[in-house]
């Protein structure tokens, strides 16, 4: 019989060649003659993990790390084993252990950057692709990488450096190339954005990533059949790709294509990217018959919460249905949809329900097309008469002239600048005579509304007492207040539709338009406001003097 170091090195040699499989079958008789081989544990764990059995892989690593735990690079292989099994925490302390016991290897600190980028430590995963770097400058994949991280720390020109330098080591690097039409796209040069992902995918033709990159370039590019064939392309490469299908569902919906964009919106809780929490429960998902007690839920936050209520009328009649929503919304759901019964999505859901569904999937649920949304309760919110009435009494603003709400910015983390206008931007709706301008913007606007006021002589009037953040429904009674609105696309948008209140909605162009804000001047779903877009990404002048003409019209 073969001495167990005579059948190791044929294992290695096969190993080395890439023939994974006879080398597994000849380490594991090394390991039946010698249960401790270091060598053959380690290795028949790689060879695992290259065999997409990382978790039988990481077991046999540990095993050889506790025979030899002095051995720097299976902490390495473990590590990237545990990196392969969405585990990046453990990954970094095996990582770090290696290089604790080799700390010049500049692999070693690339593939802790990648622990760290994974945990979303993006500072500290630049400072390991950094010192990579320095131990080895020609190492394509740290740059790239480090380019990646910048980007997600919003480094939008580094990045496109560390990728530009990641193509001038390996120009036919197919990721560096379409990361780098990402950080583009994101800096506003959508066909430098688009020319990457073109050249990405010619050379590599089966790199569904670059085909779904290329389709959100031409999304905000405005190329709506062009981005859907590249959806597709992705699509065909990998039918799971769950961010592809997601898009691709907001795409169809903001075109008017419910039926296909509802059908793909469920992909939205299989996405990375998307980061709203899902109901933890046992109940069976709701079908849409009208039987039994449904718990329904909200989503995404509080102005797609207003949103997806404008679909309460169109339950099936005789449903028994409690809904979880934000606290904040209960006083006015309760009030405007007696029917149904509230409860806070903040607190775990009592009573016996025999099913449940996101409130963003009754889209689908209820087969919503254009004459349902068309024939929803409008409006769909009722507000406080009590409160609308103090406003009025403690504002005499309110009543001397015609008022106009306004709410000019947005807080949403991903896309608040792109949504956003400054107060002084309105100006030219400031200075008309005979109004009286009211603040529904939340958050910290004391120096626009003092800088309107040494500029212009404007006052923009702030109603007493009214939390416009936290007190949703006292911001409810003075949108209704208002003779007509200005906003952009924000919790106020939301509030003055759902009141069928008059006015103007601005929305950004490309990036930042939300899927049901996308079509004409007429807004499907909010039809009292008319909507108006920028011309082009960032520029609002012309979309500006729009607003003022058609707001001007509605006092």
């Amino acid at each position: 019989m073969a001495a167990p170091n005579d059948i190791f090195r044929k294992a290695l040699a096969l190993h080395q060649s890439g023939k994974l499989a006879a080398a597994q079958a000849l380490y594991a008789q090394v390991l039946a003659l010698d249960p401790r081989h270091f060598d053959s544990l380690h290795l028949m764990g790689l060879t695992l993990v290259q065999s997409d059995e990382a978790q039988k892989g990481a077991e046999l690593i540990r095993r050889a790390i506790a025979l030899r735990p002095g051995f720097a690079e299976a902490h390495y292989n473990l590590g990237n084993a545990l990196l392969t099994l969405g585990r990046p925490a453990e990954a970094l302390d095996s990582l770090r252990q290696a290089l604790a016991l080799k700390p010049g290897d500049a692999q070693y600190h690339l593939e802790a950057g990648n622990a760290l980028k994974d945990l979303k430590r993006d500072s500290e995963a630049i400072a390991a692709y950094d010192a990579a770097l320095r131990l080895d400058p020609q190492l394509a994949e740290a740059h790239n990488n480090r380019g990646i991280a910048l980007r997600d720390t919003g480094r939008l020109d580094e990045a496109v450096t560390s990728y530009d330098a990641a193509i001038a080591l390996r120009p036919r690097y197919a990721e560096a190339h379409s990361n780098r039409g990402n950080a583009l796209k994101e800096l506003g040069q959508l066909e430098e954005a688009l020319a990457c992902h073109d050249r990405a995918i010619a050379l590599r033709p089966a790199y569904a990533e670059a085909h779904y990159n290329r389709a959100n370039a031409l999304v905000e590019m405005g190329r709506s059949g062009a981005a859907l064939e590249s959806f597709d392309a992705a699509l065909r490469l990998r039918p799971d790709y769950a961010e592809a299908q997601h898009n691709k569902s907001l795409l169809l919906l903001g075109l008017g294509r419910f039926g296909e964009g509802f059908g793909l919106y469920s992909w939205r809780w299989r996405s990375p990217a998307f980061t709203s929490p899902k109901l933890v429960t046992d109940l069976p998902a709701w079908d849409g018959r009208p039987e039994g007690h449904v718990l329904l839920w909200g989503e995404q936050g509080i102005g797609d919460e207003i949103f997806h209520a404008s679909l309460l009328s169109l339950l099936p009649e005789g449903l028994s249905a409690t809904v979880a929503v934000d606290r904040r919304l209960l006083a006015i759901l309760r009030r405007s949809c007696p029917h149904l019964t509230f409860i806070d999505g903040a607190l775990p859901p009592e009573g016996r329900f025999t099913a449940q569904a996101a409130l963003g999937d009754l889209g689908a649920l209820l087969n919503v097309d254009a004459a349902l949304i068309a024939a929803r309760r409008m409006p769909f919110l009722v507000a406080n008469a009590a409160r609308r009435d103090a406003l009025r009494r403690d504002n005499p603003f309110l009543a001397r002239h015609p008022a106009c709400g306004l709410s000019w910015k947005s807080a949403n983390k991903k896309f608040g600048p792109e949504k956003s206008l400054r107060l002084m931007d309105l100006a030219p709706l400031l200075a008309t005579p005979g109004v009286s301008f009211v603040n529904l913007q939340y958050g910290e606007v004391e120096d626009e509304i003092a800088e309107v006021r040494a500029a212009l002589g404007v006052t923009v009037h702030r109603a007493e007492g009214l939390d416009v953040l936290n007190d949703i429904d006292g911001l409810l009674a003075l949108v209704d207040l208002c003779g007509a609105v200005l906003t952009t696309s924000n919790v106020t948008a939301h509030l003055a539709g759902a009141l069928a209140k008059q006015g103007v909605a601005m929305v950004p162009s490309g990036k930042g338009c939300l899927w049901y804000w996308q079509g004409g001047p007429n807004n499907l779903w909010y039809p009292s406001l008319r909507r108006i877009a920028q011309d082009s990404p960032g520029q609002w002048q012309a979309a500006i003097a729009a607003a003022v003409m058609a707001v001007k019209d509605s006092l």
